[in-house]
C-alpha cells in the first residue's frame, strides 16, 4: 500500500510539465467557479492559462482540457495539491511552493508588515508596497474599494483575520455561515502579501459575498454610501464572528464605545420640552457628525462662500451640554466609554423631497493627538486618537469619486488610493 502511494507522487525530475507553467496567467483573485460548468465543487486551476476546471478524473472538465489544450499541471483550489493530468498524479515540488503561496498566502512575523518601508516587484516588474496596494474597480466599487481599505488599517483586526482559520471542506467549500469573514480574511491577506504576482488585488469574491448576504444591498455597478457600507459590514462580520468563536468579537474590542444621552420630550399643549429627561445608555461604533448649513451670502465674486470648522467644534455634540434638536425631542449625548478606534462620520449628504445635496465645508483636524478628553470637558480622562485613515468624496452629489488616504506607520508616509491609482502625498 505505501508503495502505491508514492508512486502516486511524482517529484520534479520526473514530472516534465513544471517549465511549462505560465505564472504571468495565474490570478487567483476571482471567485472560484469551474468556466464551463460555474460549479464551485472540486475546482482546479489550470497553471498554463490560468482557467478554472471542474474535476480531475476522466471525462471531468480538468481531464477533457488536459487533452484537448495540451495543458497538464493544475492546482486543487481547496488544498493547493497541484496534480499533473490527464495522468493524474500528485506533483510536489519547492519550485512550486510560490504559486501555492500567492493561491492562500500565509504569515509568520506580522512585526515586519509594520515595520517595511522596501517595495517588492511583481511579474511584470512594477513596483508596490505591501498593504499599500491598489483595488480593481469592479464598476462603481470605489465605495467598497476605501472602506476595505480602511478597515485593514486596524491593526488588531488585521492581525486577527490574517490568522483566522476555517475548515474546509471537499464537499461544501463555502460556509455561508462564515462567508463574510472567510472572503476578508483571504482578502486582507492578500493585501498585505509580499510576493504577490501583481501589484494590485481584486476584491471580486469579497464584493460577491456581501452581495449574495446583503440581498443586493452593494453590489457591483451601483453605487453606495462607505459609511452605510461599513455600518453592514461591521455587524454582519461580528456576527459571523461570533457564529465562529463564540466569545466577543474583535469587532467590538476595536470599535464599540458607549454613551449616554438624556431625551427631553416635546410638551403636547405647549412650546418647550419635559423638565425631566429619559435617560438610557447604548452602546456605538461611529460617530456621526452634523455639519453646519452652507451659508447663502456670496463673496465679490458672486461665488458661494465655502465655511470651514474645525472638527473639535463639531465632537461637542457629545460633551452632554449641547443641545441637539429633533422632531421628537432634544436630546444631550455624553461619551463614557471611548473605542480603542474611533470612526467619526460628517454628514455631508443631505436628500431633500427633490434631490441630493453635498454639504462642502471645510473640517479641519490634526493628523495627530485628536484630544477628545479636553474637547469633551472630561479632564479626568486622557483621550487621544491619531489619524490612520481618511476617506474622501471628490464630486458633485451626483457624480463623484471615493478615495482614501491612508499612513504608513514605518516612515510616517502618507497616500492617496484610489481605485489602482496610489501616490505619495
Amino acid at each position: 500500500m505505501i508503495d502505491e502511494i508514492k508512486k502516486k507522487v511524482k517529484y520534479n525530475q520526473q514530472c516534465p510539465y513544471i517549465a511549462t507553467i505560465c505564472r504571468h496567467m495565474l490570478d487567483f483573485d476571482f471567485e472560484k467557479l469551474c468556466s464551463v460548468t460555474l460549479s464551485n465543487l472540486n475546482v482546479y486551476a489550470c497553471l498554463i492559462c490560468g482557467k478554472y476546471y471542474q474535476g480531475k478524473s476522466i471525462n471531468t472538465q480538468a481531464y477533457i482540457h488536459s487533452l484537448e489544450q495540451d495543458h497538464h499541471l493544475f492546482m486543487n483550489l481547496q488544498n493547493t495539491k497541484i496534480y499533473c493530468l490527464p495522468d493524474n498524479y500528485e506533483v510536489v515540488d519547492h519550485s512550486l511552493e510560490d504559486i501555492q503561496y500567492n493561491l492562500d498566502p500565509k504569515f509568520n512575523n506580522l512585526k515586519e508588515l509594520d515595520d517595511n518601508i522596501e517595495e517588492s516587484r511583481a511579474l511584470d516588474g512594477t513596483t508596490f508596497l505591501p498593504g499599500f496596494v491598489g483595488l480593481n474597480n469592479l464598476s462603481k466599487s470605489d465605495y467598497f474599494n476605501v472602506v476595505m481599505q480602511a478597515l485593514c488599517r486596524i491593526k488588531p483586526l488585521r492581525n486577527f483575520m490574517i490568522f483566522l482559520q476555517f475548515q474546509k471542506s471537499a464537499t461544501e467549500p463555502f460556509d455561508y455561515n462564515c462567508l463574510l469573514s472567510q472572503r476578508f480574511s483571504e482578502l486582507t491577506r492578500k493585501i498585505w502579501n509580499p510576493r504577490n504576482y501583481k501589484g494590485h488585488v481584486s476584491p471580486h469574491e469579497l464584493l460577491q459575498a456581501v452581495t449574495l448576504k446583503s440581498n443586493k444591498q452593494f453590489k457591483i455597478g451601483q453605487q453606495s454610501d462607505p459609511m452605510h457600507l461599513i455600518i453592514w459590514f461591521l455587524d454582519n462580520l461580528k456576527k459571523e464572528l461570533l457564529h465562529i468563536n463564540k466569545i466577543n468579537t474583535i469587532i467590538s474590542d476595536c470599535f464599540q464605545g458607549e454613551l449616554q444621552y438624556e431625551w427631553y420630550k416635546p410638551l403636547k399643549n405647549a412650546i418647550g420640552y419635559q423638565p425631566i429627561p429619559i435617560i438610557e445608555q447604548k452602546s456605538f461604533f461611529y460617530l456621526s457628525l452634523d455639519l453646519p448649513s452652507t451659508p447663502l451670502q456670496k463673496d465679490g465674486s458672486q461665488k458661494a462662500l465655502i465655511p470651514s470648522i474645525s472638527i473639535q467644534e463639531l465632537i461637542k455634540k457629545y460633551d452632554g451640554f449641547t443641545n441637539t434638536d429633533s422632531a421628537d425631542g432634544r436630546r444631550r449625548y455624553t461619551i463614557t466609554k471611548f473605542p480603542k478606534y474611533m470612526i467619526i462620520h460628517m454628514k455631508r449628504f443631505i436628500k431633500n423631497n427633490f434631490f441630493m445635496e453635498k454639504n462642502p465645508t471645510i473640517v479641519t483636524f490634526p493628523l495627530n493627538d485628536l484630544d477628545l478628553s479636553q474637547c469633551l470637558n472630561l479632564e479626568q480622562q486622557n483621550v487621544k486618537y491619531n489619524l490612520i485613515a481618511n476617506i474622501c468624496h471628490e464630486g458633485t452629489a451626483k457624480v463623484g469619486i471615493y478615495k482614501i488616504h491612508v499612513k504608513n506607520e514605518a516612515n510616517n508616509q502618507w497616500f492617496q488610493i484610489q481605485d489602482l491609482h496610489k501616490q505619495n502625498i
